[in-house]
């Protein structure tokens, strides 16, 4: 944290008045339902997005001042409500959620920020998110009765849909906003009721891969996937598709047509397989949850179609190191076409796993993929300014 402090002092000539802190996540299972109304099972990432904030009362008029210290760029805009508009930056997300507070009557005043972030960009794991809801902490600090905390992730996902044109569900900012440490978050996307499910066995860990293949959700993929959801709600007769079942659907198999069929079989198998995964993991059950975890590999990449070669490669190898060498299950996470690929290990098999993934994703691909275990890390939060560590 001392790092975005100083950078702060550096640009300003002051401390902030406010450090705010958001994780990034990964999604272990529940894949392509949080936008269908189903169950998610994501947590917290102990990689995080930091933003060090102050005002500022020299400008004519109301405007924001921000730097990203691992972009090492700079962006400054006005801050008044109708003059905030999408340029194409990374501060998009910033002034999406702005324009949500200030639609709730928060009083604009200019701002200097600095933002540091560690969550890997690009590549599944909330990045956007992250920095979403640290943006929605800090901007809380102005008037704490304009948003209150349990309305942060809906405001959140409102202003991605609006800012930056993608229709995200909304598991990302909610966990993001509201994960505890050492639990896993299991979500039901329609009503927002949320369980905490203690993941505290220290033999086991996530261990996030980076395919370092690229995915862009707004190339089109992603909205027409959930185009084609609807579409089959609209056949089945029903608003979402957490109303469907997998016998519903296998019944109307013919008049759905294949692809729609494909993408229902995969929504009602993926919510039954997510609730069959938190009962698994109550019983620490770590053989069964990881071949719910491969089964969802399965379902994403033949009927949801939303993997991709080198996503496929590296479930395949995580499958051959098996669980006699310490991996019991994994998977595609995100959105899919790239980004990165989850798996349950043994803790203490780590850096083999590691090792022998990167030998054999290199041989496939000629790509160097980077990898991260975590457990499960708490949610956004505003900091102490005089803590000295990066939390987790």
């Amino acid at each position: 944290m001392n790092g975005v402090v100083d950078q702060f002092r550096q640009r300003f000539g002051r401390r902030p008045e406010w450090i705010v802190s958001a994780p990034g996540r990964v999604n272990l299972i529940g894949e392509h339902t949080d936008h269908n109304g189903g169950f998610v099972l994501p947590m917290a990432i102990e990689k995080r997005t930091l933003i060090a904030a102050g005002r500022r009362a020299d400008a004519a008029e109301p405007q924001i001042s921000a730097y990203s210290m691992n972009l090492d760029e700079e962006d400054k805009f006005a801050a008044s409500r109708d003059r905030i508009e999408p340029g194409g930056l990374w501060t998009d997300y910033f002034k999406g959620v702005l324009a949500e507070f200030l639609e709730r009557g928060l009083i604009a005043e200019s701002l200097d920020l600095v933002v540091d972030s560690n969550v890997p960009i690009g590549c599944g794991l909330s990045s956007s998110a992250a920095l979403q809801i640290a943006a929605a902490r800090m901007l809380q600090q102005l008037n704490a009765g304009i948003v209150a905390d349990a309305e942060i992730a809906a405001l959140c996902q409102s202003a991605e849909h609006k800012f930056t044109g993608v229709p995200v569900g909304i598991m990302d900012q909610f966990c993001i906003a509201h994960a505890r440490k050492n639990h896993l978050l299991f979500l039901d996307c329609r009503s927002l009721e949320a369980d905490h499910v203690p993941f505290q066995d220290p033999s086991v860990a996530v261990l996030i891969v980076n395919s370092h293949v690229s995915r862009e959700l707004r190339s089109g993929a992603y909205a027409e996937r959930r185009r084609q959801c609807t579409a089959a709600c609209k056949t089945l007769g029903i608003d979402e598709l957490r109303d469907a079942t997998e016998a519903t659907v296998e019944a109307a198999r013919e008049v759905l047509g294949d692809v729609c069929y494909r993408r229902a079989r995969h929504v009602t198998s993926e919510n039954a397989r997510t609730s069959e995964a938190v009962a698994a993991i109550r019983k620490q059950d770590w053989l069964q949850f990881g071949e719910l975890m491969y089964d969802s590999h399965r379902s994403l990449a033949q009927d949801f179609e939303v993997s991709c070669a080198e996503l496929d490669i590296l479930v395949n190898l995580a499958r051959q190191i098996g669980s006699d060498g310490g991996v019991y299950g994994s998977r595609m996470t995100g959105g899919g076409f790239g980004g990165c690929a989850v798996s349950l290990i043994e803790r203490s098999k780590a850096p083999e796993i590691i090792a022998t993934m990167q030998t054999g994703y290199r041989d496939a691909t000629g790509i160097e993929l980077t990898a991260y275990v975590s457990s499960p890390a708490a949610g956004a939060r505003v900091l102490d300014a005089a803590a000295n560590e990066l939390p987790k």
